[in-house]
């Protein structure tokens, strides 16, 4: 690896990582900064905790003209918290180099304060989300970022899905052929069209090393085997004593109901989803920051949507119903060659799941609960029975396809399948476990 002072950046950049402790690249900047330099295109696949803010960030530094007071390079981010986290990071330059002017541009903040500080002067560098840029940049016309020389598009997956790819075209459509930068843990069908459509033949950058591989991630599944999960959780949390542990739920109506179940145990516990107003969300921010948490029960936005430090534990209270969320949400521990542990909560019904994540190159680990924490067991598993499979095609055939499709219908769908097969399967088996217990 090569170390940052071989770049001869500028010395207001070595200042900063000085100051930050920055001596070596990691292998996402090593592949990146050079290429970034001499104004590639660049589409990067690398897992968050890689380095990859400051694979884009460093080149942008050397390549901006302080001397010209013009919008000189976009970032666009997919939620408020990681354009703040970006901005936050981004923010340590401009103390080693005053006339550096860097902004953020995100909703929830005051918007009239914005648009005057935009028509008084434009920054060099401007961080924001698709929809706030929106408003500033084409609704309103205050920020001038048709100057723009390079574009960043961080969690690029993200950012592109939905009405994503839409909204990003009516942003790119005022700024003529700038350098490309995007970064993402994968690369859906969305990105591609994007790919397609503005970076024809571009190069990507696989950084290797999956989340799901890491050696540094324990991977422990846990057979609740009917019992209550809520139970089984508190056993666990008994026995473990994490420095930060994210919990995760797979609706974000279940977030605070866990949440308040831990706290009546004496747990210090926050709450992260996406319903959570800007306010309360920067204040639990703060707080886990401040470590007055040590449990955070979340949705799947802050396996994607926030950066959390520190996070030492992974709990899947529900499996995610798609195994690349499973990469997401444990990709939040052992960042940066530390180690952690992620444990899930496994039913009975999580065989084909827990199969599939095997085919990635995962080894899970089935343990139990016990005084003495967490021990190695074997999992007994034999095929569905008739009745099982009863349950599932009963409960296939009374969900049926809606008449009018509508967005997320097919992921909405699958939920409530799930939810009725796992109530009818939990009922069956406990029945079993009664009978059993009648009878000892």
């Amino acid at each position: 690896m090569m170390a940052f002072t071989d770049y001869r950046f500028k010395p207001f950049i070595n200042e900063t990582l000085q100051d930050i402790g920055f001596v070596e690249e990691t292998k996402v900047q090593k592949a990146v900064i050079s290429r970034a330099l001499i104004g590639e295109n660049l589409v990067v696949e690398s897992a968050t905790g890689s380095g990859k803010t400051h694979a884009f960030l460093l080149p942008i530094m050397q390549q901006i003209d302080v001397t010209k007071p013009l919008v000189q390079a976009l970032i666009l981010s997919p939620t408020r918290e990681l354009a703040m986290q970006l901005f936050e990071v981004a923010s340590k330059f401009p103390k080693n180099n005053n006339d550096l002017d860097i902004r953020l541009a995100i909703g929830g903040t005051s918007r009239e304060q914005e648009i005057k500080r935009f028509e008084m002067s434009q920054p060099h560098i401007v961080i924001g989300t698709v929809g706030r840029i929106l408003d500033l940049a084409i609704a309103t016309n205050v920020l001038k970022i048709y100057t723009s020389q390079i574009v960043v598009i961080d969690e690029a997956d993200m950012v592109l899905d939905g009405r994503g790819l839409e909204e990003v075209d009516q942003v790119l459509a005022v700024i003529p052929k700038p350098q490309f930068m995007l970064f993402s843990a994968t690369i859906p069908k969305a990105m591609r069209h994007f790919m397609n459509r503005y970076l024809e033949g571009v190069k990507e950058i696989v950084i290797s090393e999956p989340q799901l591989t890491k050696a540094t991630i324990e991977h422990l599944f846990i057979p609740t085997k009917a019992k209550n999960k809520e139970e089984v959780l508190i056993l666990l949390l008994k026995i473990i004593n994490p420095f930060l542990a994210l919990i995760f739920v797979n609706k974000v109506e279940d977030v605070d109901f866990l949440a308040k179940f831990i706290a009546t145990h004496g747990y210090q516990v926050g709450v992260i989803h996406g319903n959570l107003d800007d306010r309360v969300r920067r204040q639990t921010l703060k707080r886990i920051k401040d470590l007055r948490y040590q449990y955070v029960v979340a949705s799947d936005i802050a396996s994607r949507g926030i950066d959390i430090e520190g996070v030492s534990h992974v709990i899947n209270f529900d499996l995610p119903l798609d195994v690349e969320f499973y990469v997401h949400r444990t990709g939040r521990t052992a960042r940066f060659d530390m180690s952690g542990q992620a444990i899930s909560l496994y039913d009975y019904d999580d065989k084909k799941y827990v199969n599939e994540l095997k085919k990635k190159g995962l080894n899970p680990v089935f343990v139990k609960i016990t005084s003495q924490g967490l021990e190695p067991t074997i999992l007994k598993e034999g095929k569905p029975s008739g009745k099982i499979k009863q349950f599932e095609a009963l409960v296939h055939a009374k969900t049926p396809m809606p008449k009018k499709v509508k967005p997320g219908y097919k992921k909405k769908r699958k939920e409530k399948i799930l939810k009725e097969i796992r109530t009818l399967k939990r009922e069956y088996v406990s029945n079993i476990y009664r009978k059993k217990k009648k009878y000892e």
